[in-house]
């Protein structure tokens, strides 16, 4: 038996098979619609939250991973016989699960947590711990692995074309002046996370191919010029035609075997709303 244990959030948004694959623990964060609770992944999913938004007419709020969450996890896992645990998940910046963690491990005497700010979220977090996954397996240590993680998680690419700009405004991203603009000049927002900072780095207007290129555009550059790993996610919510238009080209400079697809959950999507899809990947 490996001697610590993956521990993630609900957010690092991997398929169910690689979710088995990595063999992780996976702590759900919360959805709020209107006076109802949900946990991500759990009991609501994207589609889900679709719905449930379009019923109540009620914007989604999303809360982190509390640390009796963590707490019981840690416990189980030490009586198990693991000596420690590594957590990766949702990036500090935007979420307090990271640190939900850090109070609960303080309180599990005798057993090792490492916690590791992913500095991003979705797959660009999920990147993380898959890597994690792979140096376990190669019978590194708890520490190996965290400051390897540590090392590289600023160089993890997140990056999406977003098109629900309504969701965007109600999480204070797009200002009302924007959001006016955007809906007549149908703005696709491309949004990058940069220095612990979620960022609208470019509004290409008119179809949604032209903000899909650019996009296309970044990753070929900084994918020609190295991979920390090998792996390149598409990630989307409800992406639609959008998927196989970017996996037709990605695979045109990434080799098919390495792009991985998979759909965002509910708290992701609760921010970026549907049609929403990215590439990700981590730089060299």
């Amino acid at each position: 038996m490996p001697k610590f244990k993956i521990v993630v959030d609900s957010t690092i948004d991997l398929s169910p098979e690689q979710y088995k694959k990595l063999g992780a623990i996976v702590t759900p964060l919360n959805v709020h619609i209107g006076e109802e609770t949900f946990q991500d992944g759990v009991d609501i999913n994207a589609d889900k939250l679709y719905e449930k938004v379009a019923e109540t007419k009620t914007a989604p709020k999303t809360s982190a991973v509390a640390p009796g969450v963590f707490k019981e996890v840690f416990e189980k896992l030490k009586a198990e016989g693991y000596t420690g645990a590594l957590f990766v998940g949702i990036g500090e910046f935007l979420s307090a699960t990271a640190q939900s963690a850090r109070l609960a491990a303080e309180e599990v005497k005798d057993f090792k947590v490492r916690v590791v700010d992913s500095h991003s979220l979705s797959t660009g977090s999920g990147l993380l711990a898959l890597r994690a996954y792979d140096l376990l397996n190669e019978g590194k240590t708890l520490d190996e692995t965290a400051d390897y993680l540590e090392k590289i998680a600023p160089k993890s690419r997140s990056q999406f074309i977003v098109d629900n700009l309504e969701m965007l405004a109600a999480g204070g991203r797009v200002t009302g002046i924007k959001l006016f603009f955007g809906r007549i000049l149908r703005a696709h927002p491309f949004l990058q996370v940069n220095n612990d900072k979620l960022e609208v780095v470019a509004t290409p207007k008119g179809k949604s191919e032209r903000a899909l290129d650019l996009m296309l555009q970044v990753a070929r550059e900084e994918i020609s010029a190295g991979l920390e790993s090998p792996r390149v996610f598409i990630t989307h919510s409800h992406g639609g035609e959008r998927i196989d238009y970017l996996y037709d080209r990605l695979k045109e400079f990434v080799d098919p075997k390495n792009i991985l697809i998979s759909e965002a959950g509910a708290v992701i999507s609760s921010h970026c709303g549907a049609g929403t899809i990215g590439i990700l990947y981590i730089r060299k």
